[in-house]
């Protein structure tokens, strides 16, 4: 009778069931150190500062560190296994991802996460274009003009590591950029946006005047 039941609430398709799962991922958590910059890190020292992040509610048994690595004096990556939940839906016949619980934490919404996540990008990619848009202004302010380029990688061949330190070839969507001189002497640098196609509304640009 149960399975009855439950194949009934399958046709009307409004089941709701909880898939908890172990998600495994790179965690690309900068663990910046308060004392000395010699300080060991190891797995147990990198579990305690992620279940401490503020925004994320996790307790030690959400959180397996599988690796520690340093990448400098004062950073490393972390790459974790966490206790993941996922609410899905079955709609028009199949089965949908709607929501998503990393440990302890609310459920939110993988539409709302998936937004959040690209206004991040574009927000990343404006500053990237800020940077770039400051190195061509100091390479402007010592030779006394705009570089001359052909495309964006020999722009900042012209740019770096005098003026713009670390180089930046890629927007936040890792797509390479792109860079134009206009006919008015202008510089434009622009990134393709979240639609990762250039010419488009969402495109993300910076004009240098000339």
């Amino acid at each position: 009778m149960s399975g009855e039941i439950q194949q009934s609430l399958e046709d009307k398709s409004r089941i709701l069931y909880l898939a908890i799962m172990q998600l495994r991922y790179l965690l690309c958590l900068i663990l910046l150190f308060t004392g000395c910059a010699s300080r060991s890190i190891n797995n147990n020292v990198a579990r305690d500062r992620i279940v401490r992040m503020p925004q994320i509610i996790l307790e030690k048994e959400d959180v397996e560190v599988l690796k520690v690595t340093r990448i400098g004096g004062s950073e490393a990556i972390a790459e974790t296994r966490l206790k993941t939940a996922f609410r899905i839906e079955k709609a028009k016949g199949e089965w949908v991802v709607r929501e998503v619980r990393i440990g302890h934490g609310q459920w939110e919404k993988i539409d709302n996460l998936a937004a959040a996540l690209e206004s991040v990008k574009i927000d990343e990619t404006k500053q990237m274009l800020e940077q770039i848009a400051e190195a061509i202004r100091k390479y402007q302010g010592t030779t006394g003009s705009l570089p001359v380029f052909r495309d964006y990688i020999t722009l900042t061949d012209q740019l770096s590591p005098k003026y713009l330190t670390p180089l930046i070839r890629l927007d936040s969507w890792r797509h390479p950029l792109w860079a134009e001189r206009l006919s008015s002497g202008d510089i434009v640098v622009q990134s393709a946006g979240p639609d990762r196609r250039l010419g488009t509304k969402d495109d993300v640009l910076r004009t240098i005047s000339k």
